[in-house]
């Protein structure tokens, strides 16, 4: 049995280990979240592939198509997932993988869970920083 949840917070860790502050990592997490809701998986991939951070977002679109490599999420989205983060090849898989009401959906709801994953593992780093040396805050903060 494939522990879809144990993906998403493997994924949501993944993508936390690019360069950037914890903030911008937690607003990109947060308004992609929200173009994902709002627009599903195709708005999402135009909304990183054209976000200012690009760093952050770069990554962000990786790990979430790797995400959907994974093998068992592979064969259930009939394969073909991009083996990069080219723009014109993942554009296409998603074109295609709209086609398939239910496949669609479900790879919006697997991005959902992982974008609200990250958002809250970089407002964890984003407080952890705050705390100081050592990880725990300061008598009188």
């Amino acid at each position: 049995m494939l522990n879809l949840d144990f993906l998403c917070m493997k994924t949501a860790q993944e993508m936390m280990a690019c360069q950037g502050k914890a903030g911008d990592k937690e607003n990109v997490a947060t308004a992609g979240l929200g173009v994902l809701l709002e627009n599903g998986p195709y708005g999402l991939v135009l909304f990183l592939e054209s976000h200012s951070k690009t760093d952050i977002a770069g990554r962000y679109k990786e790990q979430l198509i790797a995400l959907c490599r994974e093998e068992l999420v592979a064969s259930y989205l009939s394969g073909g997932v991009p083996t990069s983060g080219n723009f014109q090849a993942v554009t296409k898989w998603l074109r295609g993988l709209a086609e398939d009401l239910d496949r669609y959906l479900f790879t919006k709801r697997l991005w959902q869970q992982t974008l609200t994953y990250a958002r809250y593992h970089a407002k964890a780093l984003e407080k952890g920083s705050e705390a100081g040396p050592g990880g725990a805050r300061e008598e009188g903060e």
